[in-house]
């Protein structure tokens, strides 16, 4: 009986492992995402474009937004920009718009992660203002606005739902 202890203890941590990561998952995806209970605006934010030039949030409005704040450290804002690309290209014609707002200390790292990695969607970098303003949780966060400004949906983590969540907002 002693022989086989060891490979009860690991059965049981194994359980454990799985039990709780995939409840852990669950909670994440079921308290990360949510949608404002009143109408909400976001500040009109000014961004640098990566050819310096700046870039105001109201510019957008006409347009739904994915305001997505990210960096290039960050494995869960690398998992979801694959999405944002393929979302964008889907619905760009029905007024989609995406701005991933880089948010690395370093811009070497930003421009290595850029050679690297071709995405057609708008990368900017934050202004000081916003940089101040902004009181993120954690990476990644993106707001997802509507046509008129409105905040539709903020989601903390990596933005799964945005498919449905643009069938939804665009019909696209």
């Amino acid at each position: 009986m002693m022989k086989y202890i060891p490979y009860i203890l690991a059965g049981i941590l194994l359980f454990m492992v799985l039990f709780f990561g995939l409840r852990h998952r669950q909670e994440d995806e079921l308290q990360n995402s949510y949608k404002p209970p009143v109408e909400q605006t976001l500040p009109d934010f000014t961004f640098k474009t990566l050819d310096g030039k700046e870039l105001r949030l109201s510019e957008l409005r006409g347009k739904a937004v994915l305001l997505n704040f990210w960096a290039t450290w960050c494995p869960p804002c690398k998992e979801e920009m694959p999405i944002f690309e393929r979302e964008y290209k889907r619905c760009k014609n029905k007024g989609f718009e995406v701005l991933a707002v880089n948010m690395d200390s370093s811009e070497g790292n930003l421009q290595k992660f850029l050679k690297e990695n071709n995405y057609s969607f708008t990368i900017v970098r934050p202004s000081e203002d916003l940089q101040k303003e902004l009181k993120l949780m954690g990476f990644p966060t993106s707001y997802l606005l509507d046509k008129n400004g409105k905040i539709y949906r903020i989601r903390l983590g990596v933005y799964k739902e945005l498919e449905k969540d643009l069938k939804e907002l665009l019909g696209c």
